[in-house]
């Protein structure tokens, strides 16, 4: 039975908690477009989500510090990412470095001002790193229009080739 082509992989950075709708909301954009979002953070323990009154766990899938950038397209940090701000620095170094997109959702784009010559003002906007230039949406749906931009870019760029990966202890990649 073919499923179609694997899809590839986004390393999506929380801290201790996670926005669900936001979580949802780029995880189903960049399944659009062939891509998953993969939660990693620099605590191997399960992250609790919240919308509103509900509440879920989420397991993390790859921490911080078995991370290699070049397993995944592009980084995208989720609200909350501040909290952790020594992490989610190291990881927008290690993605830049890397030549890779480094996507910002609202509540963690003043992180990247660190990494440009350019202050993020809005303490609602989304805002992205591509090919060195800093892109920054205040509109509404902010979060949404910079992961769709992100999203169609790479499948322009890269298509539907995911990454080369090396294989893990286990069989797992």
């Amino acid at each position: 039975m073919n499923h179609g082509q694997r899809p590839n992989r986004i390393a999506a950075f929380a801290a201790e908690k996670v926005n669900i709708q936001q979580l949802q909301d780029a995880s189903e954009t960049f399944g659009r477009h062939n891509r998953r979002l993969t939660l990693v953070s620099d605590q191997q323990a399960a992250l609790r989500g919240y919308n509103g009154p509900s509440e879920l766990n989420f397991a993390i899938t790859e921490t911080t510090t078995e991370l290699d950038a070049g397993d995944y397209e592009a980084l995208v940090l989720l609200e909350g990412a501040m909290l952790l701000d020594a992490s989610a620095h190291a990881l927008i170094k290690l993605f830049l470095a890397a030549d890779k997109p480094v996507i910002a959702l609202t509540g963690s784009a003043a992180l990247l001002a660190d990494h440009t010559t350019t202050a993020i003002e809005a303490p609602d906007a989304a805002a992205a790193i591509l090919g060195g230039n800093l892109y920054v949406n205040t509109d509404e749906d902010c979060d949404l229009k910079i992961v769709e931009a992100i999203a169609k870019h790479l499948l322009a760029t890269n298509g539907g080739a995911a990454p080369a990966t090396k294989r893990r202890a286990g069989g797992r990649f």
